[in-house]
């Protein structure tokens, strides 16, 4: 689900570039190119939600999910969520009985992470979805 003005200024770009750009560089996918593009947002699907990452792109983050920035929260996993930030409390407990200072600044990064995802999904559970249109395809030249 993405907000409507982004999906409006991207359509934009889109236009024109291709207003740009004589129409004979614009080919048709082949069949295994697509096949390669789905299996990229296959693999984007995670237990929170999905990974926004662009194409072709690599995870940099170790598959630490709840930290990355790219990470799109569902907004039926917030329950989840909050079993996550219940946990992460009662380790940080621990890593203050022990004196384990290093160990708490990295649990109160990682809740930092938590509450501000947990108030993304709940924003998006709020927004309703926008249309994105059914893609066409181009006339082939010389048809």
């Amino acid at each position: 689900m993405f907000a409507e003005d982004i999906v409006q200024h991207y359509q934009e770009f889109l236009n024109n570039r291709r207003a740009m750009r004589p129409e004979h560089e614009y080919v048709d996918v082949t069949v295994e190119e697509w096949a390669e593009f789905e299996e990229h947002f296959d693999k984007r699907k995670v237990e929170l939600g999905n990974c926004s990452r662009p194409y072709g792109s690599p995870c940099q983050h170790e598959h630490a999910c709840i930290r990355c920035p790219m990470l799109q929260v569902n907004p039926k996993i917030l329950p989840r969520l909050a079993e996550i930030e219940k946990d992460l409390l009662l380790r940080r407990k621990r890593a203050e009985d022990e004196q384990w200072l290093g160990e708490i600044e990295g649990i109160d990064m990682t809740l930092t992470f938590v509450r501000t995802k947990q108030a993304d999904a709940a924003r998006l559970a709020h927004r309703p979805p926008v249309s994105l249109g059914i893609p066409t395809t181009r006339p082939q030249p010389g048809a």
